[in-house]
């Protein structure tokens, strides 16, 4: 997720291309971040020292880690410590970057502040959407009236990173004065607080979800199509209503519906993105 934040930014600045974002990306599942770039980002060697651990690799054949505790830039913890941050997702996105000679690793720091300004974010928010988890990044990304919709909303967006495109995100809410009613998968969840949720079509994604998803190849969206929505917001409804009964509270999941309903009130609508394709999840209270 993190990797589409933060690229959309640079793609609208004008730092990258679009094409030069998805080339970026495509490289992300296969990249194993360089420990002397996570060092950096942790604060714990500088830039001039990175380099010339990578140098003296070139001519030793020892591991980035070893060399650093020769040289004194690093103890044996805080290798152990990088070493687990390998697979983060921000810093993977950074190294193609800085890899593919898009960004400068030097630059790294003034494009974050501006990303911050343009944004109106704080450092802490800053850490939230670099920790690439949905529920740190969610909350910034919600109206206040939609708080309370953090934990079911989040559960979808999971589900689609897990079952869909590892590099789903998503994109600022907002609240609405109605509940989409066409082309829509619905599915009630009854009960005391009862809620209401779908995912709506936008420019593409939801036609794309239905054939990942459903492993089917649909061309339009068909009930057959739909289907495989329901069933995938079934999947990840199922989830949330589980953990609310752990919680002592109690909601009953419905059928997935294919129509538009109309007792809905306090209606948010989310933007979640599929590559360059958009589709909108809803959620609101059952009256």
């Amino acid at each position: 997720m993190v990797e589409y934040i933060l690229g959309n930014y640079l793609v609208e600045t004008g730092k990258i291309t679009k094409d030069q974002l998805c080339e970026v990306i495509a490289k992300q599942d296969s990249v194993r971040v360089k420990l002397g770039l996570i060092a950096v980002s942790e604060g714990m060697m500088t830039t001039r020292q990175a380099e010339e651990v990578n140098l003296l690799q070139a001519v030793k054949d020892k591991r980035f880690g070893d060399i650093a505790i020769e040289e004194g830039y690093l103890n044996e913890e805080q290798v152990e410590k990088l070493l687990k941050k390998q697979g983060n997702a921000y810093l993977m996105f950074v190294q193609n970057l800085v890899d593919a000679e898009l960004v400068a690793m030097e630059d790294v720091d003034w494009l974050l502040d501006d990303f911050k300004k343009v944004n109106n974010y704080s450092n802490s928010d800053l850490e939230d959407i670099k920790s690439d988890d949905v529920d740190r990044i969610l909350p910034l990304l919600l109206p206040e009236e939609a708080q309370s919709y953090a934990t079911a909303i989040g559960t979808v967006v999971r589900t689609i990173i897990r079952l869909v495109d590892r590099h789903a995100y998503i994109g600022r809410a907002a609240m609405v004065d109605s509940f989409p009613s066409e082309g829509v998968a619905i599915q009630k969840m009854e009960g005391t607080d009862g809620v209401v949720d779908c995912f709506a079509e936008r420019n593409g994604a939801l036609l794309k979800l239905c054939s990942i998803f459903g492993q089917e190849a649909f061309s339009r969206l068909d009930l057959d199509a739909l289907d495989a929505a329901g069933e995938l917001l079934n999947c990840a409804n199922g989830m949330f209503v589980s953990e609310l009964s752990r919680q002592g509270k109690f909601l009953e999941l419905m059928p997935p519906e294919y129509a538009g309903v109309d007792n809905v009130s306090d209606v948010c609508r989310i933007p979640i993105f599929i590559g360059n394709l958009g589709l909108y999840y809803a959620i609101g209270k059952l009256k």
